[in-house]
């Protein structure tokens, strides 16, 4: 079997990874990782991740956060950044900030990727935020501005049908929808799409001096 990884990932016990199955061509979400105990989604370490990776057969993981980086950018923003930050609505650009202003994140997810990098074949950043409102219908929108502050439930009806029918992906159990859940699975839609479909992929322009890991996609369409 064929895996997808969506990894957003933060601090100790604040990093959510989720898996996606390719089976008989459909896509499944699976109760692996964040999802083991779906309706109680737990963090997952670093070395978790890895554990995976070494074990299974990887395709694609997709990061929620930097990944690649240039001395001489001195503030932390790339080219990618500033082309995603001007096709945001103006009260959404503060999502898009610069790796120095993440301090540790694009750190844990450099060793990770670096890690990692032997046993799959494809490591790509993304910003599941960007790609959650960009894929919204315009009347739910909003939801891109307020899912990290509220609870989902109420939600959850119509986030589980957007799921299924947006991305055609399989969901065959119920689980716990959270602000990391969705994230790491727009992660791992984003991975998967990077294979399969990168025509829903917005490939963000990059200059020729970075170092690390890419390319920065994001879901759009």
């Amino acid at each position: 079997m064929f895996y997808y990884l969506g990894i957003d990932i933060a601090g100790y016990k604040n990093t959510w990874a989720v898996v996606l199955s390719l089976e008989k061509k459909e896509i499944y979400l699976k109760t692996i990782l964040s999802l083991k105990n779906p309706l109680k989604p737990n963090s997952v370490s670093l070395k978790d991740i890895v554990n995976f990776c070494q074990n299974n057969k990887v395709l694609a993981v997709a990061i929620d956060a930097p990944l690649s980086f240039s001395i001489e950018s001195e503030k932390g923003i790339r080219n990618s950044d500033k082309v995603l930050r001007d096709l945001l609505p103006s009260e959404a650009k503060a999502w898009v900030v610069s790796y120095n202003a993440l301090m540790a994140i694009p750190i844990r997810a450099y060793l990770l990727a670096q890690t990692i990098a032997p046993y799959c074949g494809t490591i790509i950043e993304t910003h599941p935020r960007a790609s959650f409102y960009f894929s919204l219908p315009n009347n739910k929108k909003t939801l891109a501005f307020i899912y990290k502050k509220v609870n989902l439930n109420k939600e959850k009806k119509f986030l589980i049908n957007w799921l299924e029918s947006k991305f055609d992906l399989c969901l065959s159990f119920d689980f716990k929808v959270t602000e990391g859940i969705l994230d790491a699975i727009l992660c791992g839609v984003t991975g998967y799409f990077y294979h399969r479909y990168p025509e829903k992929l917005l490939f963000l322009p990059e200059k020729s001096n970075l170092k690390g890991f890419g390319p920065f996609v994001v879901i759009y369409f």
